[in-house]
């Protein structure tokens, strides 16, 4: 059978501001190239990749570089079946990686083969592939990744049994990073398309970092039609029906469109925080949140100066106030400042590390319109998702609503942490502190109480705003380990619980009578501290859109673990903080 020439290739534009940021405002375009896989070899240690060759064609320059490091591999085959006295002839294979740099006008572009996208991948325009797509693509996506913005999971991959539209509920939480459809009948008409792949009845695409098409490009000549094709089709209008809009109610700001504004919204964080020591609705916490927040020791530094050393989480509080920013500009001295945290049950090097903006997670609101700041990254909010968010949260608490009372809690001392509630302020039929005590990285409960026939799993937040989305990840995976040891009936967590629970002196319950507690009613509690109760006629009293937001991801997400239970819900309590 002939080789079929042509490439299916995924095609990049690289963001230059970025890329110059990095290297030197200086660096002509045309020397990017070098630079990006000159400072990824060094990384290596290696000469990973080299120049195999540069060349001006059809008005577009470009330069393709080789990873030279591959070798044939064996197959596996030859070696798995001669213990049987079966004999391969030996088969070798090997990957070939490649990067195919193209310079239009004023803008660098890139098409890979193999993995070659590591070489390159700091430097990506995210927005590109998403605003081609808004403009071609047909609203029914087949499949779809994305990163979460609140819980410990980073990323997830979501297959579609038929071609759908993604919801509004379901981009409560996510940030949308890849997904797979189809061309929009009326694009493939298109003549600059048609040039480029031929008269198609249907055309599959891909988009992340990249935009790629099912047909392959058959030749060098069509693949830069292609690009020029892509990057007169991202300026267009976006149709009137563009059902793609709320991938982006939450979009992340591209360094390279936005990187005045990042720049504003990096001296406005910083000013807050260092001058006036304005600290709300930030908070500090990490992606893996669990672990995070039940670590039994934490340290913050700049250089060689500790600025917090304790057992309990810091407060921002507890690493800025004192501190002088000096002469360093906002994101330097934020990026200056690293947070780490032990988790010594689990072992001397379990924990989390990283720079105190990569532990900044919350929000602000600058010239007028909401931003989230998530690990370090600025995502702009859409004022429609802002309204909807808050129809539904405000419906929501009214369901859920419980009275603290009624549960056992008793009113907050403004004086006491949380720590000093949760063991002294609760009531009951039977309590149980189980603040700080893990099993599996999770905070099975704050208090567990039991009330009339029910037990109340309890989890406490004191005020309401960013930090919600803590205790709305310890509630899920709360949930998630205690219902499904009660599905399949093997207790084995909520055992190593409860052996926890006894090293720590919190019980004096038989493991029994411990597991009996679960075997009645059961309701998950999300206990807030506040002055002032969150409902309807207050909710603009508190200003956290991710709170409202966490509370209604929340609500979704217990519906699917309550399903497999009838014995099971959750509530809201309001516990109000007293002088």
């Amino acid at each position: 059978m002939a080789t079929k020439n042509g490439l299916y290739p995924p095609i990049y534009r690289i963001d230059a501001d970025a890329a110059r940021a990095f290297f030197g405002e200086e660096v002509a375009l045309e020397d990017l190239p070098q630079r990006i896989i000159d400072s990824y070899n060094e990384s290596k240690g290696i000469s990973t990749y080299e120049r195999e060759g540069e060349a001006t064609f059809d008005g577009c320059q470009l330069i393709v570089y080789r990873n030279v490091r591959t070798r044939a591999i064996v197959s596996p085959w030859v070696h798995f079946y001669e213990p049987s006295g079966i004999s391969i002839t030996r088969v070798s294979a090997q990957s070939n990686h490649f990067v195919g740099f193209m310079l239009l006008g004023e803008d660098l572009y890139a098409h890979t083969g193999g993995h070659a996208l590591v070489a390159f991948e700091r430097f990506i325009d995210i927005s590109f592939p998403i605003d081609i797509a808004r403009r071609i693509a047909d609203p029914e996506v087949k499949r779809a990744r994305s990163s979460q913005i609140s819980g410990t999971t980073l990323a997830s991959d979501v297959n579609f049994r038929d071609p759908r539209r993604i919801t509004y509920t379901e981009s409560l939480e996510n940030v949308w990073t890849a997904l797979s459809g189809q061309v929009r009948s009326a694009v493939l008409g298109d003549s600059g398309l048609r040039a480029v792949f031929g008269p198609k009845s249907k055309m599959r695409l891909e988009v992340s970092g990249s935009i790629k098409f099912g047909p392959r490009v058959d030749t060098l000549e069509k693949l830069i039609a292609l690009v020029r094709w892509l990057v007169k089709t991202a300026e267009a209008p976006v149709p009137e029906d563009d059902e793609w809009a709320i991938l982006d109610a939450i979009k992340v700001l591209s360094p390279r469109k936005s990187k005045d504004l990042i720049a504003r919204l990096n001296r406005h964080l910083s000013e807050k925080l260092t001058v006036y020591h304005d600290y709300a609705n930030i908070a500090v916490t990490h992606v893996d949140a669990s672990l995070y927040a039940n670590a039994t020791s934490y340290t913050v530094s700049k250089a060689k100066q500790d600025l917090y050393v304790g057992d309990q989480r810091p407060e921002l509080a507890d690493i800025l106030d004192g501190v002088v920013p000096g002469a360093e500009n906002p994101e330097t001295f934020l990026t200056s400042i690293v947070v780490r945290s032990q988790c010594l049950e689990y072992g001397p090097e379990i924990g989390t590390h990283g720079t105190l903006l990569e532990h900044l997670h919350g929000e602000t609101r600058h010239d007028g319109r909401t931003y989230f700041l998530l690990a370090g990254r600025w995502y702009e909010v859409d004022t429609s998702y802002i309204e909807l968010v808050t129809k539904d949260f405000v419906g929501l608490i009214e369901q859920l609503d419980i009275q603290a009372f009624s549960i056992g809690l008793d009113k907050w001392q403004k004086v006491k942490s949380e720590g000093v509630y949760n063991k002294d302020s609760v009531s009951g039929d039977l309590v149980i502190n189980g603040d700080t005590v893990l099993t599996d990285n999770v905070e099975l409960f704050d208090t567990l109480s039991c009330v009339g026939d029910r037990t109340y799993i309890i989890h406490v937040k004191r005020d309401f705003d960013v930090k919600v989305r803590d205790v709305r990840s310890q509630i899920i995976n709360s949930a998630n380990i205690i219902e499904n040891d009660l599905r399949i009936d093997d207790p084995s967590r909520l055992k190593r619980h409860y052996e926890s629970l006894m090293r720590r002196g919190r019980t004096t319950l038989t493991l029994a009578e411990f597991l009996a507690l679960f075997e009645r009613p059961r309701t998950y509690v999300l206990a807030y501290g506040a002055k002032t109760k969150v409902e309807r006629t207050t909710v603009d009293q508190f200003g956290s859109i991710v709170a409202r937001m966490e509370v209604v991801t929340l609500g979704g997400q217990f519906r699917k673990i309550a399903s497999t239970s009838h014995a099971t819900e959750l509530r809201i309590a309001w516990i109000e903080i007293i002088d």
